[in-house]
């Protein structure tokens, strides 16, 4: 199969003529790509097209009508996967990478959250947001949930907002709660709520907007049960995707039955996002699934701070919406191919061992797929984030957020089994086309903003800065 270059040739590089803002949209066709759709009724389509109208995915099938003036992008020789999507990032930190390599949880929570997170200035955040966007793009992620504590006030929230937005991915911004004052008072907490609704009614407004209002907050594991419900309560009124850590081993304050606890509390619903929660007790999944709620697992950083094996399987065995996430890239990078690879090694390793101790002998069979692992990554995440129905498979109404992956570089060829060629051997290097929203942001290899080498520079004498600013604190 021949290399294709032709979303080079069609798309032009963002230059002088723009330079602020995602790359312009326009009509294309993509032609004669291996379309791994996701979505059950297509199923997975070689040598077929994918059409794009303004935006929007027109139709999937074989030799399309395209109209006049629509750009063609040559997928000869490519796989045409949905874009990824990452369940859980804090964006922000892209500034402090590298920091936590040696850090145990401890670490990271005294050092980056304690020394860095909270020195960061809004133009700081928004640089952030707007390189770390451009990595996780430039992997693969179209889709991203970014848990933003480094939104500590109003400021730095609207700036963390134009760095996602600048960038041209598609987010859910989770604007951080801050914590009560030492003296119970909520006054923080009600001013950062009272700036999120209007981010809600005006910035942030549109349903299927590329980038959308969450919120996060500490959660009953990081305080008392009593004002983590009183946070709750006041954020339900905002009516958005509302994220938390808890269920970890390494939780100081973590609570025991807390599933079970904010049932009965009427605070488990379809816009409560779990993050790790590893360690639930087993009917806690059921419990969280049957209320409506969702989780994310970040493997790779589970496994290195002690949060718990990745309970991914436990939640889907309980039919709770699961996604993946990369989690902090203050320690870890590689996108959601690594994660990917991670979770599944990690769940095939415990049942390997499950296996040996009850019969002396591995599983006959695998009992987890690299297709599953795709599935966690694309439609099965988007779903999870409540996006399921803007994005995550190749299906026509959806908006065009899709990948172009080499199949014929010296990492994939030869391509025997696209979903395992990959979930198992492809490398950011392969993902040689990314579109968000219907607009190509990496081509031939590339990022198509062409600011995106100066915002690194400028990002790394920030990051300079802040460190010393931190050291003479």
């Amino acid at each position: 199969m021949k290399t294709a270059v032709g979303a080079a040739a069609a798309w032009p590089v963002l230059g002088a003529a723009a330079p602020t803002g995602p790359a312009a949209r326009r009509d294309f066709v993509i032609r004669g790509g291996y379309v791994i759709s996701m979505d059950p009724r297509l199923g997975d389509l070689p040598m077929a097209d994918v059409l794009v109208i303004d935006g929007r995915i027109a139709a999937v099938g074989r030799h399309l009508q395209a109209p006049a003036g629509a750009a063609v992008l040559d997928g000869t020789g490519m796989l045409v996967s949905p874009g990824f999507v990452n369940g859980h990032i804090h964006l922000a930190q892209t500034m402090q990478r590298g920091i936590s390599t040696e850090h145990t949880f401890a670490d990271y929570y005294s050092t980056l959250v304690l020394k860095y997170s909270n020195r960061m200035s809004p133009e700081d955040v928004r640089l952030a947001e707007y390189v770390g966007a451009l990595e996780q793009m430039a992997l693969g992620t179209t889709t991203l949930m970014d848990w933003n504590r480094e939104a500590m006030t109003p400021d730095h929230a609207e700036a963390a907002v134009d760095g996602l937005l600048e960038s041209g991915v598609r987010a859910i911004f989770a604007y951080t709660i801050a914590a009560r004052t030492p003296q119970g008072s909520d006054a923080p907490l009600r001013r950062m709520v009272e700036h999120a609704r209007s981010l809600r009614v005006g910035r942030l407004s549109s349903e299927d907007g590329r980038v959308a209002l969450g919120a996060c907050l500490p959660g009953p594991d990081f305080m008392p049960l009593e004002p983590a419900f009183a946070d709750m309560r006041m954020l339900r009124e905002l009516g958005v995707l509302t994220s938390f850590h808890c269920g970890a081993p390494i939780y100081a304050q973590r609570k025991k039955r807390l599933i079970a606890t904010l049932a009965q509390q009427g605070l488990l619903d379809g816009k409560l996002q779990l993050v790790h929660a590893n360690e639930l007790d087993g009917d806690e999944f059921r419990m969280a699934a049957d209320h409506g709620a969702c989780m994310v697992c970040t493997p790779e950083a589970e496994l290195h701070c002690g949060h718990g094996h990745p309970a991914i399987w436990k939640a889907a065995r309980a039919k709770l919406p699961v996604s993946l996430g990369t989690d902090i890239p203050s320690a870890f990078g590689g996108g959601m191919m690594t994660q990917m690879r991670v979770a599944l090694a990690a769940e095939i390793a415990r049942l390997n061992a499950e296996s040996f101790a009850a019969t002396g002998k591995a599983p006959a069979t695998k009992a987890v797929s690299a297709r599953d692992m795709l599935e966690l990554a694309t439609i099965a995440g988007a779903q999870a984030l409540g996006l399921g129905d803007l994005t995550g498979s190749i299906t026509p109404g959806k908006r065009a957020d899709l990948l172009l992956i080499r199949s014929d570089s010296v990492a994939t060829a030869p391509m025997l089994d696209p979903v395992g060629t990959l979930v198992l051997q492809g490398t950011p290097a392969d993902i040689d086309t990314v579109i968000v929203d219907g607009r190509v942001v990496k081509a031939a290899g590339r990022l198509t903003d062409a600011r995106a080498e100066l915002a690194a520079r400028q990002l790394r004498q920030r990051a300079l800065q802040m460190v010393q600013r931190a050291q003479q604190a």
